[in-house]
């Protein structure tokens, strides 16, 4: 029972009994009219009028198999239905709904059917054209185990490598505005950026290195001497299948210290296996969101800063990798609260 149909309830027996309206009023806190309405319901319709009308509403123009077959095509998406995208829009569906059903409705009219559908807004993660999904399966489920296990037999440290840059351009997240006006950012049509190349351990190791133009084959053998350096023992690296990882130079330098360092290759078009891309969401995202540096030495000296911060935190480092798609989350210990 609702607190309406309560206070009904109880103004109708107070009414019945004789209690005067103003008093019915004072007692369920409402106004004298409608006490006053109450009594001409309950003189006209009866004693049990005070429970709500039901009000079934506007019959539905669609039929139960209809959304069922709706739902269907969302979930096949847009581009099997002849789209040339997998983006469904609200005018996309209407047109799907008037050509399949023969029933029109409204751009909100389509909101609330696909609300109904237990459907949301959300925004799409982006997928490439050019993979190969089958393959991509097959590598997670035969090839990773079989990295992972030759890495542990021979006791070398695996490592997830990527290349990312950030621009002296804000990295805008968000800003204050008057209500109702959207704010514009001008920014220079050329802006220096500054390029990372970074690999990371199942251990939450972290390894770095900055540079002021684009990351070529030689910056890559700069990284690996480092690695080397750095790193006892053999170390097993799993980058992209980019150019500069294919490079002559990086081959050669890759069969001189055969002995030592062994590259594979994720599979192509596949960004969400990769660990380390976790480093870049927290660069970008939380450490440096908003940043907005006044020159090139200022973004290298931050970069640098944050780096060294992610360096010295195994945790947090941990923490990011274990967004990936890779299945890691076994291999990488779960933190546990203090």
């Amino acid at each position: 029972m609702s607190d309406r149909e309560e206070r009904r309830r109880l103004a109708y027996r107070w009414l019945r009994r004789g209690v005067p309206r103003a008093e019915v009023a004072r007692r369920l806190e409402v106004s004298w009219a409608a006490v006053h309405q109450w009594e001409k319901r309950r003189l006209a319709e009866g004693p049990d009028s005070w429970r709500e009308r039901r009000h079934p509403g506007a019959v539905a123009k669609l039929t139960t198999a209809q959304r069922a077959r709706l739902k269907k095509i969302l979930l096949e998406g847009a581009r099997a239905y002849g789209y040339p995208t997998d983006l469904w829009t609200l005018k996309r569906l209407a047109e799907v709904i008037r050509k399949e059903f023969g029933v029109r409705y409204t751009l909100s009219g389509v909101w609330r059917v696909l609300r109904a559908l237990g459907f949301s807004a959300q925004v799409p993660l982006t997928r490439a054209l050019e993979r190969d999904e089958r393959y991509i399966h097959r590598w997670v489920r035969t090839i990773w185990p079989e990295i992972y296990r030759h890495a542990r037999n021979t006791g070398a440290t695996l490592l997830f490598v990527d290349e990312a840059g950030s621009q002296t351009t804000p990295n805008v997240r968000r800003t204050w505005a008057p209500a109702g006006w959207r704010p514009q950012l001008k920014v220079k049509g050329h802006w220096e950026k500054v390029s990372i190349i970074s690999g990371v351990s199942l251990n939450g190791e972290l390894y770095f290195d900055l540079h002021r133009n684009d990351i070529t084959g030689t910056e890559v053998i700069w990284f690996l001497e480092q690695l080397l350096e750095e790193i006892p023992g053999k170390v097993l690296i799993i980058w992209d299948n980019g150019r500069i990882h294919r490079c002559p130079e990086v081959a050669t330098f890759t069969w001189l210290n055969r002995n030592r360092l062994e590259l594979r290759r994720f599979p192509p078009y596949a960004p969400e296996m990769n660990p380390d891309e976790g480093i870049w969401d927290v660069l970008k995202d939380d450490r440096l969101a908003n940043y907005c540096p006044t020159s090139l030495d200022e973004l290298e000296g931050t970069v640098r800063a944050e780096m060294r911060r992610l360096k010295r935190d195994p945790r947090k480092v941990r923490t990011a990798i274990r967004q990936t798609e890779l299945p890691i989350h076994e291999l990488v210990p779960a933190e546990v609260p203090a």
